[in-house]
């Protein structure tokens, strides 16, 4: 043994070896031997998750196929956005978000109100799902449950507008609606405990929504119908009056018709002006659409829609302005050289390219602009999205308008230059052919309005009606399993881990080396088919001594440690060695008496003093009495031990001081001049003196070792705590006194271990 070696008591070495601890094979066993905790743990996991499996209401999915049909003209959303994969997936999200949506959900809610399943229903609470194990406990204690009402009392046909909306959002939350990927096809369920319910909710909800989708859209045909219906009459009149306006100029000048450039030049005149009519009557049209469309806007979305188009005018300003240009280059050019030329038909092919190349851009930016603004209800999303489109529409028939108007001024001023009655007569017939053909455009509008409203199917298809589920699609026992096995799992983890950090005991032999104990000899488990070989038992527990089995591995660690203590100080034996530990039930008693043995085996005359006197054990040991023992000897008037007290053993050489009768004042008579003569004396008459002594936290093991030459520690790992022996270390007095340390190792259990009576924490010294 070194004497005077400095302990290493930093920090950050302390933690560089308590972290070699956590390696694969420190793992494993440290789930080993937490394995009680750990199967605890999992199967009460297992447990809790059957627990909740039958007392889990199962969710039935009733699924519904919806296609949206986003290649409509009337849908405005797929106008803006384009028709690009990019464009379905934001309009089949819309799609979604007023699925679940409170109007919609609203509506639902109210339909459900009229059928004639409301009184049945789980939804409003009409009708109750018991799960097995509830049904279970009802059956066996029936008289000591209350009895639960199946069904609320609640009136449904006089609910407020309030609980309507209340079951709005409940609905809202059972509703599931996924897209199909690449598609433009929507899954919609509810959910509920009962298969037939939920088959109920699902067809409700979709057949609502699809019907409100019709219902907006055809609202806005309609509207746009009587109005064109109105302008057609108005029309109707016009062309009464300018047939009647030309008969009579005709009869009364006898002009019956014009020839020549005169006809050629009215024909054209009458074109121009007819289609500057037509466009004149799609934007009244428009207009209108754009003012019905404004109703239904709140002063919010107004002001959304005010900015939206703000952004994107000042975006495409540029383009505007050379559309502007364009346009008067064109009419210029037409007034020069007449529509037909060459080159006038190459700048209006021109100004066609710039226009759509505005109307692409415009349609992004406008869907850009309500994607990224994201303000607005989702309910109201189409609307916005269509009064931007049909500003923008608009804003080209303006563009449209201002062109016609030029260049039916330049045809109206050549006919200035025909007859007073030339042009007069050109005038009459111009406005009714101009009549005319505005009457004939807006009777074709009148009749698209008409097979729109006859045709109209909305944009939301049901091609799949929801059927009743065969299973529930959160009741698999299997899938609650495993997910109480996963769970258990992770629990167990992290009980090993925060056992594994709060637990301060020692793990390895490296903790010795870097605290400067010198580890003598390490103690093995014996192995459990070896059991016949050591018959020793103390109180019916099994307790191995050497003598059982003097060929084993167990043996053969005591003759090294006897070896290591005759030779660990080069000034000569030491005789009187304290065993002991840092905590009960640690192992130092088998120890003490096993050590004795094998000195006495090598011929030395050794005694066992048992001063452990709280928790002797050495007379159970060896099978002696424990009176007339040491304390005996201590309160005699005797000066001088008689040799009755050493009681031999079995093994030659050995004998033991017993602990005695029990005392009140063990550290007092342990501490008294009598004790520390005895010890003098025994030194002449024994060749080894071991002392089997408490643990060194103990007061009476304190008063001991003034007077021995040496200390030998028990440990044993995953039992022995660090901090006491990190104390002994830092304590000069104690520290120069202890001769090493004997480690029982419980890893060699697989090699030297015997079971439940070993030098486990209840086993070894647990007397």
């Amino acid at each position: 043994m070194i004497e005077n070696q400095t302990p290493l008591t930093n920090q950050f070495d302390d933690e560089q070896f308590q972290g070699s601890e956590f390696d694969l094979k420190g793992i494993l066993t440290a789930c080993l031997r937490r394995k009680y905790g750990i199967i605890f743990l999992i199967i009460s996991s297992l447990a809790f998750a059957w627990l909740y499996h039958q007392t889990e209401s199962p969710e039935y999915h009733a699924v519904s196929i919806l296609m949206i049909n986003n290649t409509n003209t009337g849908n405005p959303l797929s106008t803006l956005l384009g028709t690009g994969g990019e464009g379905d997936d934001k309009a089949i999200k819309k799609d979604i978000e007023l699925l679940q949506s409170m109007p919609i959900t609203e509506v639902a809610v109210r339909e459900m109100l009229k059928s004639s399943r409301r009184d049945s229903l789980e939804f409003f609470g009409k009708r109750k799902f018991q799960s097995n194990l509830n049904g279970f406990i009802k059956r066996l204690l029936p008289a000591k449950l209350p009895k639960e009402a199946n069904q609320t009392t609640e009136n449904l046909s006089v609910l407020s507008n309030t609980c309507i909306r209340q079951y709005a959002v409940k609905l809202s939350t059972l509703i599931r609606a996924q897209s199909v990927a690449e598609t433009n096809i929507l899954k919609v369920s509810v959910a509920s405990p009962f298969p037939d319910e939920a088959v109920f909710l699902t067809n409700t909800l979709c057949r609502v929504y699809r019907d409100g989708d019709i219902q907006r859209n055809s609202a806005k045909y309609s509207q746009s119908n009587r109005f064109i219906d109105q302008m057609l009459r108005d029309q109707e009149k016009l062309v009464a009056n300018a047939d009647k306006a030309l008969s009579e100029y005709m009869a009364e000048h006898e002009i019956y018709e014009v020839t020549g450039n005169v006809a050629q030049l009215l024909s054209k005149l009458t074109e121009i002006e007819a289609k500057y009519n037509d466009i004149q009557a799609e934007y009244h049209i428009e207009q209108n659409s754009l003012d019905f469309i404004e109703k239904k806007l709140t002063e919010a979305d107004k002001d959304l829609s005010k900015s939206i188009a703000h952004n994107v005018q000042a975006k495409l300003g540029a383009i505007l302005e050379e559309i502007r240009i364009r346009e008067s280059e064109y009419v210029r050019l037409v007034s020069e050289k007449g529509a037909d030329n060459v080159e006038c038909k190459a700048k209006r092919q021109q100004l066609d390219v710039v226009k759509a190349r505005y109307e692409q851009l415009s349609r992004s930016k406008i869907a850009g602009e309500i994607g990224y603004a994201g303000r607005s209800q989702k309910y109201s999303f189409d609307f916005i999205s269509e009064k931007l489109q049909i500003e923008r529409k608009l804003n080209l028939l303006n563009f449209s308008a201002s062109e016609y108007t030029r260049l039916k001024k330049y045809y109206e001023s050549q006919i200035k230059f025909l007859p007073k009655k030339q042009q007069e007569y050109a005038k009459l017939q111009r406005e009714r052919e101009v009549v005319g053909k505005t009457y004939l455009f807006l009777k074709e509008k009148l009749d698209e309005s008409r097979i729109l409203i006859g045709s109209e199917v909305g944009g939301v298809s049901i091609i799949g009606a929801a059927f009743s589920p065969f299973v529930p699609e959160n009741a698999s026992s299997s899938k609650n399993l495993i997910m109480g096995m996963v769970y258990g799992g992770l629990l167990a983890f992290l009980y090993v881990v925060i056992a594994e950090m709060l637990d301060d005991t020692i793990k390895d032999e490296l903790f010795f080396k870097n605290y400067g104990f010198t580890i003598l000899s390490i103690i093995p488990f014996i192995a459990q088919q070896d059991k016949k070989s050591f018959a020793s038992t103390v109180d019916g527990e099994f307790l191995p001594l050497i003598t059982d089995s003097l060929s084993s591995e167990f043996a053969e660690s005591f003759r090294t440690l006897r070896t290591a203590l005759n030779y660990c100080r080069v000034e000569g034996d030491v005789q009187t060695i304290i065993v002991s530990g840092t905590a009960v039930s640690e192992g130092k008693s088998n120890t003490c008496a096993n050590l004795g043995i094998a000195f006495a085996l090598h011929g030395k005359k050794t005694l066992i003093i048992d001063c452990d006197l709280r928790r002797a054990s050495q007379h159970k040991i060896f099978n002696i009495p424990r009176e007339q023992g040491l304390t005996d000897y201590l309160f005699s008037e005797y000066h001088k031990i008689d040799e009755s007290f050493f009681k031999p053993t079995q093994s030659d050489n050995l004998f033991i001081l017993t602990a005695g009768n029990k005392i009140p004042n063990p550290n007092e008579i342990l501490g008294s001049n009598k004790m520390q003569e005895l010890i003098k004396s025994l030194k002449g008459r024994f060749d080894r003196v071991l002392f089997d002594s408490p643990p060194l936290f103990l007061s009476d093991a304190a008063q001991l070792a003034h007077s021995v030459e040496g200390i030998l520690l028990t440990a044993q790992l995953y039992y022995t705590d660090r901090t006491p022996l990190q104390e002994f270390a830092s304590d000069s007095y104690l520290r120069s006194h202890i001769l090493g340390i004997t480690l029982i190792d419980p890893r060699k259990a697989n090699r030297y271990g015997y079971g439940k009576y070993g030098y486990g924490k209840y086993g070894y010294g647990k007397l």
